[in-house]
């Protein structure tokens, strides 16, 4: 879109802002997800509990980006759609599993 100069993102700064913030939420969850599944299995937690804080931080920065992409993917978007929801869900999965894993490294 940016090289070929495709209407709708270089002159869309709503498009532009949440498009990258996807970018940059995606890099630094992904390495946060990846730390804190090596310490998931270095916790005295139950079976159930390793899965869900493994879980809920490995599905965390794939809903907080999906979010910002699919809340903006019209050309003409002027303001985020219903999709941005998914950032927030995406963020209370972050911090349930964070505060699981913070709980079983006591």
């Amino acid at each position: 879109m940016i090289a070929k100069r495709i209407p709708g993102y270089l002159d869309n700064p709503v498009r532009q802002n949440l498009w990258r913030a996807g970018h940059a939420h995606a890099g630094v969850l992904v390495l946060l997800a990846l730390v804190g599944i090596l310490y998931v299995d270095q916790t005295d937690l139950s079976d159930g509990l390793r899965t869900l804080a493994r879980s809920s931080i490995a599905v965390a920065p794939i809903l907080v980006s999906a979010g910002f992409f699919f809340s903006s993917l019209s050309p003409r978007a002027e303001r985020p759609n219903g999709m941005i929801a998914l950032v927030y869900l995406g963020a209370i999965l972050l911090g349930v599993g964070a505060v699981t894993l913070g709980v079983g490294l006591l």
